[in-house]
Order: C-alpha cells, then structure tokens, then sequence
C-alpha cells in the first residue's frame, strides 16, 4: 500500500513595504493612525505519497480537501519501468467522484497534473496503462494558499 507524509511551511510574500512614519499630527488615539496587518502571507502545503504500485484498476489515493487553496497540483514521477496512467478526480463530499484530468506518464518520466475544475474535494488515481505490467510511483500534492 502506500505511506504518506506531509509538511506544513508558512512563508511570507516577496512584497514587503517598509515601515512608514507616523505622522507628527496624529495622536495614538486616532484610528487612522493604527497599524494596519500585512497581508499576503502564503501557506505551502505538502503531501507525499512514496511507492505507490499501479494494478489493472483506477486506485485512488486519499482525498485532499482543497476548499481553501489558491493553487495546487499533482507531480508523478514514474519511477518503474512500465507507463502508468493518472487520473485526478474531484467531489462534492468525499463520496462521490468524478473524473477530471487523466494523463499517461512514461516509464522514467515525471508528470505534472493541475486541476481544470473546482470542488471541495480532490484525489488522485492511478493504474497501470497495459495489463499485468505493474509500476512504481512516487506522488506529490502541492498546494499554496494565501492565508
């Protein structure tokens, strides 16, 4: 079966204005002379999924629950020596899938997959392309979200 890993990273934006001076002829006590909160901040997400081997039949990894991310993808690297064939799926509810993106990654070759529709759910599946010729994978979900 598969084990799975992930990591957490909070990073700050490339864009950062530098402090400005209060104005002499506000008083602390005006509001407009509050400090505002920085905004910007990206949250990375990681999950990896190392070898996961293909049968004849769509398996699907766990789900990722993306309701709150920006941007995220899949990176395979085909790591056996047969093509396998990727298939991510997105549901409502966890329960209920429908295929998205499928793609066929050469044996020795990584693929990227990016989602082209939106729920609050996603997975991804995989299977050999050829009966009876197994594969190795290796699985990456990234994501990044503002926070």
């Amino acid at each position: 079966m598969t084990s799975a890993h992930s990591r957490c990273r909070k990073g700050r934006s490339s864009h950062f204005s530098p402090k400005r001076k209060q104005r002499q002829s506000c008083k602390p006590a005006d509001p407009s002379c509050r400090k505002k909160k920085r905004t910007g901040r990206c949250l990375f997400v990681e999950q990896v999924y190392p070898n996961v081997r293909t049968t004849n039949e769509l398996m699907p990894l766990p789900a990722q629950t993306t309701t709150h991310m920006t941007v995220y993808s899949y990176a395979v690297i085909n790591e056996g020596d047969a093509p396998a064939v990727v298939q991510v799926q997105v549901g409502p509810d966890g329960l209920n899938y429908a295929a998205d993106v499928e793609e066929t990654i050469p044996a020795g070759r990584t693929g990227v997959i990016a989602v082209s529709r939106f729920l609050r759910f996603t997975r991804l599946a995989v299977r050999s392309l050829h009966a009876e010729k197994p594969t190795s994978l290796k699985v990456y979900f990234q994501a990044q979200t503002r926070k």
